[in-house]
């Protein structure tokens, strides 16, 4: 099945309540440090967001595109935390409603805009950011090499990247395990998944210095372990409650959730974080 933009729009505007119901404010990944194992899956949800902003330099104050922002969970982070002003795009019309709730609820509704745009095409003049922040989007856009260089593009010299993506294991899998990974992709929408150096090398194709790129597997896979939507044994009326919200959506939504599980336990799917500077003469990362 070939992935357009219409999809994985229709896909989030089905699935992002159930994906809030599971996870919070944030439809992504958890992160759990080794000394704090036991954190729940929103308490960690919320540290991978401040990791993702603190190892990828995003400055306080500055102007920041935060492309595929799901439900504004970042963006409001960044708002309230680091008092930058937010552009969040995506292609789910209803994913926008929901942000900008959170953001008014937050109080940061004045330093956040969410707009209908695709993040390969956007309409911002060259060099609009201090910062671009793609927070578990970058897995579903359909042309990666494009999505980068329109990051580039929007970016001032000097400004920061910074990409947290699921990431194919490496390149010569077995066939059971390329069958599992195709029916993740299909399971999520997912154009194309690639290994990790790869997109250090496309950063750097199309114009970013002194890039980079950190694994975090070991500290995210627990996220498929913790909070499975059809396992929560402290909560009795949550399962109902989500097979009502969901219907078979819901069972779709279930089963996709354990074949990821599968993938992280058969090294299939790998998590990684990237990024660069559009960098001036001498400038580095730090």
């Amino acid at each position: 099945m070939e992935i357009d933009g219409t999809m994985v729009g229709d896909y989030y505007d089905r699935l992002d309540e159930l994906y809030e119901q599971t996870g919070g404010d944030h439809i992504h990944h958890g992160y759990w440090d080794p000394d704090r194992p036991d954190v729940n899956r929103v308490s960690a949800a919320d540290t991978l967001v401040e990791r993702v902003v603190t190892v990828g330099g995003v400055p306080a104050g500055g102007r920041v595109l935060d492309a595929g922002c799901g439900v504004g969970g970042t963006a409001v982070f960044l708002a309230d935390r680091l008092d930058c002003a937010v552009d969040g795009i995506t292609i789910s019309a209803r994913q926008i409603e929901r942000a900008e709730r959170k953001a008014a609820d937050a109080g940061v509704g004045d330093r956040t805009r969410f707009r209908l745009v695709d993040a390969e095409n956007t309409d911002y003049p060259d060099g609009t950011f201090d910062a671009v922040v793609a927070l578990e989007s970058c897995e579903a856009m359909p042309d990666k090499r494009r999505f980068l260089a329109e990051c580039h593009r929007v970016l001032r010299p000097g400004g920061r990247l910074v990409v947290a993506t699921w990431c194919r294991a490496r390149t010569d899998l077995g066939v059971d395990d390329e069958n599992l990974l195709a029916k993740v992709r299909q399971d999520f929408y997912l154009a194309d998944v690639l290994p990790l150096p790869d997109y250090a090398r496309i950063c750097a194709d199309v114009g970013f210095a002194d890039v980079w790129s950190e694994d975090w597997t070991e500290n995210v896979r627990r996220t498929w372990s913790v909070a499975d939507p059809a396992n929560n044994r402290d909560n009795p009326g949550y399962l109902a409650k989500l097979v009502r919200s969901g219907g078979l959506d819901f069972v779709r939504f279930a089963e996709s959730w354990r074949r990821m599980k599968q993938c992280y336990d058969r090294d299939v799917i790998r998590y990684g974080v990237f990024g660069g500077i559009h960098a001036e003469r001498g400038e580095t990362r730090g």
